[in-house]
């Protein structure tokens, strides 16, 4: 550019973008080629399967599960309140009928109303859960409410089972990027840019609206603001950053990269809201050939050669599954990993830490309780 500048040379036959301090500088053919931008971006990743378990449900369900098991913990509890008491059993306190028979010659059990309680809530999870139980009452009443309970949780168990099982065996991506929006908001992925391009020019100098919100990205770090596209291709392979590009330009550098790397790390995202961008030839100021090299390239458009030159340009490497948008499958072709398996093991360490807890807070009641009986001796 500084050739042409010093009258050294007429023109540069290379596409450049047309900004205003250029424009003031040079002549400019007509656009020897224009498309819309989109992102050059890394491919998104999987979710993480840590709270897995709790995915299948959305939490409106999970509270109006937690309200049917106090509710039906509460009735079941009440009804066996009600018919021991109604049985004038000695004491008034409540007995252990939860076998459907008794022997005329073995005394009843009396439990408290907080054991039944905890009783009938692991009935309820043991259903829930798929473990089974036996019957916990042997009134109609009761059987009535339990079958009811039975036929409930057995909706709940397919659902749930039915969506885990798939959310295992088709793993769960994570929102793509589309927008400058979305860009813009996101905690994973950073915008690059080129301070002498349209697009670059717009984001540094724009005042209000999303343009400003990523222009101060950038600004408060400098190192994501490049002139020089191999430092700035650099920076993009590293995987955590979009360049907004011309649509041809973003095909080629997922190409390179598959070329390269033997895997698809990085995709095009859809078209951006942005203006078209144009490439012309550029000439100095006053220059013939200007006029002689437009009307040359219009002639050359008109015939659908550009378009047909840029789609089959050998120099682009093919990256067909790299490009295309990401279809589910019934199932992997690899076991289920221990990745996928991540929640389970969580509630296993979960419960057996809450048990260690328990276990050590009844040791020490049971000390107190032997402390406060020696000392009342």
């Amino acid at each position: 550019m500084l050739t042409v500048i010093s009258q050294n040379f007429d023109g540069i036959m290379v596409g450049f973008y047309i900004t205003m301090s250029r424009a003031e500088r040079f002549d400019y053919t007509a656009s020897a080629w224009s498309e819309g931008f989109n992102f050059a971006m890394p491919r998104p990743g999987e979710e993480s399967r840590l709270f897995a378990f709790v995915g299948p449900f959305q939490p409106r369900v999970w509270i109006s599960i937690i309200i049917s098991l106090i509710f039906v913990v509460g009735t079941m509890t009440f009804l066996t309140w009600f018919y021991n008491r109604r049985g004038n059993i000695a004491g008034g306190t409540n007995v252990d009928t939860e076998s459907n028979i008794q022997s005329n010659c073995v005394l009843p059990i009396r439990k408290s109303n907080y054991t039944l309680l905890g009783s009938h809530m692991i009935y309820l999870i043991n259903t829930i859960t798929n473990q089974g139980g036996r019957e916990a009452y042997s009134r109609t009443s009761f059987r009535v409410l339990t079958g009811i309970w039975v036929l409930c949780a057995t909706v709940l168990i397919n659902s749930y089972t039915g969506i885990v099982t798939s959310s295992l065996t088709t793993p769960k991506l994570k929102p793509p990027i589309n927008t400058l929006e979305e860009l813009a908001a996101s905690k994973e992925l950073k915008i690059v840019i080129r301070s002498d391009t349209s697009t670059g020019e717009k984001i540094l100098q724009a005042t209000s609206g999303i343009y400003k919100v990523l222009g101060d990205q950038v600004r408060s770090e400098p190192d994501r603001i490049f002139d020089d596209p191999f430092k700035l291709q650099a920076k993009l392979e590293t995987g955590h950053f979009a360049y907004p590009f011309l649509n041809s330009f973003s095909i080629a550098f997922v190409g390179s990269q598959y070329k390269k790397d033997k895997k698809c790390r990085f995709k095009v995202s859809k078209m951006l809201p942005l203006s078209h961008g144009h490439y012309s030839f550029l000439f100095k100021k006053g220059s013939w050939y200007t006029k002689t090299f437009s009307k040359g390239i219009l002639e050359i458009w008109e015939a659908g050669l550009v378009r047909h030159w840029i789609k089959n340009l050998p120099t682009i490497p093919k990256a067909d599954d790299c490009l295309t948008e990401n279809k589910r499958k019934v199932s992997r072709l690899v076991p289920i990993q221990l990745s996928d398996l991540t929640s389970a093991f969580l509630i296993l360490g979960i419960g057996t830490g809450l048990a260690t807890l328990v276990f050590l807070l009844e040791t020490i009641y049971s000390k107190l309780e032997c402390y406060k009986c020696r000392t009342q001796k």
